[in-house]
């Protein structure tokens, strides 16, 4: 196989994965939509760009699998087509989930992603627009396959590799008003080049447990890219799968809220079992059920961002302004990483993926060993303690070894050595 390269551009390291912990809540925003509420993009039928500027293109990425973001992908860029915008969902990841959740099972796409990227030997080069397919009206899909997963791979040590979808997207500029770019649940090549592709992105977050450990280090990778290659993105979280049954989902999304001050969706994505139902079935859910929530969310996020339009600037970039910033960390979040606290609980956690036993020890048990130990999932260990409001010092013991949190940049010096960690439960949060 012959890689393709993308002219003499310089060469970039690919991205680690990254980790990092946050907790959140917002609260529900019902938007009525009403037909053409907003400017169609189109006069006498015929089309128009958005107010003279380019199209946008968003990425929407989270290297954690089970967030919602295939499903966002598919269903936003149909709510987007729904309002005369023209919409091209490119699908970058191997799985391959957004390409079933748009085309029926008796269409098989004789071309992906894969042949933009890989040239086979002796074969007619692949363009992006070789590989479309339309979907429906206003809507069309880039697929992909597994082959994709061979990209990193066939392209290895190739100059411009980074470059080569947006290089791709350049000859499509005055095709589409939306590009959507569904990223694979990893931070590697083909991620990179869709966050170069993108001005834009979209984070969807699951109010979990373990989302709570990707999406500070997510945020670490755009201010990487931003300092590597100079390319800033408008970045925005979403609240997905949401139920507000139990008050850790709410406080997960309260501190989303919190930590990103408003670089956020007001949208929240609720859980609807229509939404799998819909995409089991290749059609996004406004061509399925028009009376369930997944119907309603995706309608208002379409809402959301069909409003930004009129503070974007000739280059199709959204105003960074109010809810969208640069993807830097250290603009992201409000103050240090804490243990997530839920109504006078806090859940306390620590990745030590090789680690025998966790425990936590502070103010709030005397430093008393029993009773300290900690629950491990997957690598990542947890223990819920019941607090009031005050000011509380703790450490993780790992294996017999003292530390302080290695997520929490509140420390104070400790009398023994070492520095202890700092907690603070305020009225508020522990009411």
């Amino acid at each position: 196989m012959q890689a393709r390269a993308a002219g003499t551009r310089a060469q970039h390291r690919y991205l680690p994965h990254l980790r990092g912990t946050m907790n959140g809540h917002p609260q529900q925003m019902v938007v009525a939509w009403p037909a053409r509420l907003l400017p169609s993009g189109r006069e006498g039928g015929k089309r128009t760009p958005l107010g003279g500027v380019c199209m946008r293109t968003i990425a929407v990425v989270n290297q954690k699998g089970g967030c919602g973001k295939t499903i966002t992908s598919i269903n936003l860029s149909a709510f987007l087509a729904r309002e005369q915008r023209r919409v091209l969902l490119v699908d970058m990841d191997p799985q391959g989930h957004a390409t079933l959740g748009l085309l029926t099972d008796a269409v098989h796409p004789s071309r992906t992603m894969y042949e933009v990227f890989v040239e086979e030997p002796g074969a007619r080069l692949t363009i992006l627009r070789d590989v479309i397919q339309t979907v429906r009206e206003n809507l069309d899909v880039a697929p992909a396959d597994i082959l994709l997963s061979g990209v990193p791979e066939a392209l290895a040590g190739q100059i411009g590799r980074e470059d080569i979808l947006s290089d791709a997207l350049a000859s499509l500029s005055d095709d589409y008003d939306y590009v959507i770019v569904d990223c694979p649940p990893n931070v590697g090549l083909l991620t990179f080049n869709a966050l170069k592709a993108c001005s834009e992105a979209i984070v969807p977050v699951d109010p979990s447990f373990f989302a709570l450990h990707g999406i500070g280090k997510l945020l670490e990778t755009f201010d990487v890219l931003a300092k590597e290659t100079g390319h800033q993105i408008a970045v925005r979280a979403l609240v997905t799968l949401y139920s507000g049954r139990t008050a850790f989902a709410k406080a997960v999304a309260d501190d989303i809220r919190h930590h990103l001050s408003g670089r956020h969706f007001d949208t929240v994505i609720r859980y609807s079992v229509k939404l799998a139902e819909a995409a089991s079935h290749g059609v996004p859910i406004a061509h399925y059920c028009t009376r369930c929530a997944g119907f309603e969310d995706y309608q208002a996020l379409a809402v959301e961002v069909l409003q930004q339009e009129a503070t974007m600037s000739k280059n199709g970039r959204v105003a960074i302004e109010g809810n969208a910033i640069p993807g830097s960390a250290d603009a992201y979040w409000a103050g240090p990483l804490t243990p997530a606290v839920t109504s006078k609980e806090v859940i306390f956690t620590i990745e030590a993926r090789h680690a025998a036993q966790v425990q936590v020890m502070g103010d709030f048990n005397d430093w008393n060993l029993d009773g300290s130990e900690m629950e491990p999932g997957d690598g990542i260990w947890k223990k819920v303690v019941n607090l009031p409001p005050g000011r509380y010092r703790y450490r993780y013991i790992v294996d017999g070894r003292w530390q302080s949190d290695p997520l929490n940049a509140a420390v104070e010096p400790s009398p023994y050595g070492g520095h202890d960690s700092i907690l603070v439960v305020d009225q508020q949060l522990a009411g």
